[in-house]
């Protein structure tokens, strides 16, 4: 018998699918929105939009910070069950996902007419900017919290209810977008007050359910949280690589726009801004392939599940990459339709917008292999690796070369050098990480950067719950104590109560499906054996359970255990039963002397 990885790979698919629904219904927001406004005011107006990105990133750098690195911090604890500790994290995110915002609500009269006057926009293009700056910074406290609390909600056991809130938020977006927009004399403001509208009715059907359901499993500690400094500093140093990112966009953004409105006029900027907007769509579907990375690699991680990570890491790879060669054909094909899309109608400069569109489709590749590299460090606390690949990717590379591109070959040049920073930007960050490797800075060998799982000295199995693989996992728990230094009685003893623990979660814990694994994990470290079982049957906390709630049910195996352990604990983390059994090499405490259960 070997792990398999049956049960990480269903919870895989599980959150990749509501990742990607969760993106999708997010992204398809902006993009739709990019697409009404274009259709319904023009190419000034999509040009509009994309001019304001700068500003709303900006907004959104509370909800980025916390929301990602909230996830990654409250993912590793609910891994390691620091429930308390996950609570005060909640709490954090909670409260500062509305108080940065507000603050640029208040001083919004000041800073509107500041970054319109930068941008350098003038006439229509200039009132526009205007106006959907002026809507995003009142509304942002309302969108920042859903967001934030949509991160938290996925990673607490409830990936589905993460979706649906995007989902009814964007649905809702994009039905008021077409009536504000064409139907009253809001114009381009009705667009950014339906995304604020569609988040505040979203958040405040969803949330409410959330903090009702038996599977939530953390409650938001809000008081005194600035007691424990490490948890607030670990949320920020989890959320700094995004926010880099955020901060090297906002400033690459603003670098590229500037120059192209100056250098060619607001015509060729509209047709920039057809080609910078449909990256969106790439984003749409990697950012929720991706967001497995986060929450689940970042619990296995807190486990030490380093076998698990590699898979998960393994599929999200081979899943984005799928995904962006076939969003890349799609673009190299038919870049008309995507114009069109965006209801571009200057047919002097849409030749040099498709070709543009189709060179931009050869970065996509790139731009995957970049993403999930930077998501995957940033989960393993390897955030300067992290934080460097966004800054050599977004500033130190696209700047120059996207500028150099332009002068060298004009309009189309703008999009070859995003091809060219892509590149470089992913062969710098691993000749960074092969380096600092070599001279012991960051652990291990290769692109993962973490153990590998070496099979003598860890039992890690996966098996199937029945009576005979339980009974071959007994004497394979029995090998690995004797060999450890156990005495024989002790070994004997834990083997026996794995088998009857394994037989009990196959027998009662899926009543109704064939399909029963159970992933077995014992290892030992500074003189204590530590037993982790998982499975995705019925919720079941062995911790709370009583002798007497057991009629008709053989708990012999649990009770063995009892007595065993000195500490018990469980957590139903991405939808699975985790316990994990410490049993001392010393005598065990007597069950009635109190066993430090938790």
């Amino acid at each position: 018998m070997m792990r398999n990885d049956f049960l990480i790979r269903k919870k895989i698919y599980k959150y990749m699918i509501t990742g990607v629904l969760t993106t999708i219904a997010l992204q398809l927001g902006n993009v739709v929105d990019a697409m009404i406004v274009g259709n319904i005011l023009g190419s000034m107006g999509n040009g509009a939009v994309s001019a304001s990105t700068p500003y709303l990133y900006i907004l959104q750098a509370a909800a980025l910070l916390l929301g990602s690195g909230g996830a990654v911090s409250f993912a590793v604890l609910l891994g390691r069950r620091e429930l308390q500790k996950a609570g005060k994290v909640m709490g954090f995110c909670m409260i500062f996902s509305v108080i940065y915002p507000l603050i640029f609500t208040i001083l919004s009269p000041i800073l509107v007419p500041a970054f319109v006057s930068m941008v350098g926009a003038t006439g229509e293009l200039q009132t526009m900017i205007h106006d959907i700056t002026e809507v995003y910074s009142l509304g942002m406290p309302i969108l920042s919290f859903v967001l934030v609390m949509a991160y938290l909600i996925n990673v607490d056991n409830h990936p589905a209810m993460t979706a649906r809130i995007h989902i009814v938020a964007n649905v809702t977006n994009l039905i008021l977008d077409f009536i504000l927009v064409k139907y009253t004399p809001l114009g381009i403001k009705g667009a950014a007050l339906s995304t604020v509208l569609g988040y505040l009715i979203s958040g405040l059907i969803f949330i409410p359910q959330y903090y009702r359901s038996k599977n939530r499993m953390v409650s938001p500690v809000l008081g005194r949280i600035f007691d424990d400094l490490e948890l607030i500093g670990g949320v920020i140093k989890n959320g700094f690589p995004n926010l880099a990112t955020l901060i090297l966009t906002v400033i690459s953004v603003s670098i590229i726009n500037a120059v192209v409105i100056r250098a060619l006029g607001n015509a060729y900027f509209s047709a920039y801004a057809v080609a910078n907007n449909t990256q969106l769509i790439v984003q749409m579907f990697l950012n929720g392939v991706s967001s497995v990375i986060a929450s689940v690699a970042g619990v296995l991680y807190g486990e030490k599940d380093y076998y698990g990570m590699r898979r998960v890491l393994s599929r999200v790879l081979k899943t984005g990459l799928m995904i962006g060669a076939v969003i890349m054909v799609i673009f190299l094909l038919v870049p008309r339709g995507i114009s069109a899309l965006y209801g571009y109608d200057n047919p002097e400069i849409e030749p040099l917008l498709l070709d543009g569109l189709r060179i931009f489709s050869l970065s996509f590749m790139f731009f995957v292999l970049n993403a999930i590299s930077q998501n995957y460090y940033r989960t393993i606390g390897q955030t300067f690796l992290s934080t460097f690949s966004s800054t050599v990717q977004l500033v130190v590379l696209k700047v120059p070369m996207m500028l150099l591109g332009m002068k060298l070959l004009g309009f189309p040049g703008l999009f070859a050098g995003i091809i060219i920073s892509e590149l470089l930007s992913f062969i710098m960050l691993h000749l960074l990480r092969w380096i600092l490797q070599l001279v012991g800075r960051v652990p291990q060998k290769g692109f993962m950067a973490i153990p590998e799982r070496n099979i003598d000295e860890i039992c890690d199995l996966t098996v199937t719950g029945s009576d005979a693989q339980a009974v071959a996992v007994s004497e394979q728990i029995m090998d690995y104590c004797k060999k450890q230094g156990a005495d024989s009685k002790k070994a004997t003893a834990m083997g026996i109560a794995v088998e009857e623990l394994i037989s009990n979660i196959g027998r009662y814990g899926y009543p109704d499906s064939k399909d029963k694994y159970i992933d077995v994990c014992l290892f030992k470290t500074d003189g204590s054996y530590f037993l982790r079982l998982r499975d995705d049957g019925i919720p079941f906390n062995p911790v709370s359970y009583e002798v007497t709630e057991s009629e008709g049910h053989d708990i012999s195996g649990l009770e063995l255990i009892k007595k065993l352990a000195v500490k018990i604990t469980y957590m139903r983390v991405i939808s699975l039963n985790n316990t994990i059994i410490e049993i001392t090499d010393a005598d065990p405490i007597p069950v009635n002397a109190g066993m430090g259960l938790t």
